[in-house]
């Protein structure tokens, strides 16, 4: 791959990192701070249904979390093969993986038919 399209695509991976960090900053701090309900130096009993309420947006948000942490991977894996001049090339067959495909996954490591046949 020449090296204007390994910048085309380390710039469209560094713009969907950028905005993939900002994300997980939000989640962090959704997921680290206590919501409303259960919070707070009130010495009324709180409702247990409003704890269990207030758990569970905690869970999906470590969930949420751990997703994103997990893309922010894959990111970092393609910005590292685009350094190494790997970028672009399936893993499973070696063939040069198409344009559109790089564009809508710039994180992929696979061409669309060895893709699909893993899928299977």
């Amino acid at each position: 791959m020449e090296k204007e399209q390994l910048g085309y695509f380390k710039d469209i991976i560094l713009k969907k990192r950028k905005k993939l960090v900002e994300e997980l900053d939000s989640i962090r701090e959704n997921a680290t701070s206590d919501s409303g309900s259960s919070s707070g130096d009130s010495t009324y009993a709180y409702h247990m249904a409003d704890v269990g309420t207030d758990a569970q947006e905690r869970e999906k948000a470590f969930l949420w979390l751990a997703r994103e942490n997990k893309y922010l991977s894959h990111l970092n894996a393609a910005l590292e093969r685009i350094e190494s001049g790997e970028y672009g090339h399936c893993a499973s067959c070696g063939e040069q993986i198409k344009k559109e495909r790089l564009e809508e996954v710039p994180h992929t490591t696979h061409c669309v038919a060895c893709k699909n046949k893993e899928r299977r």
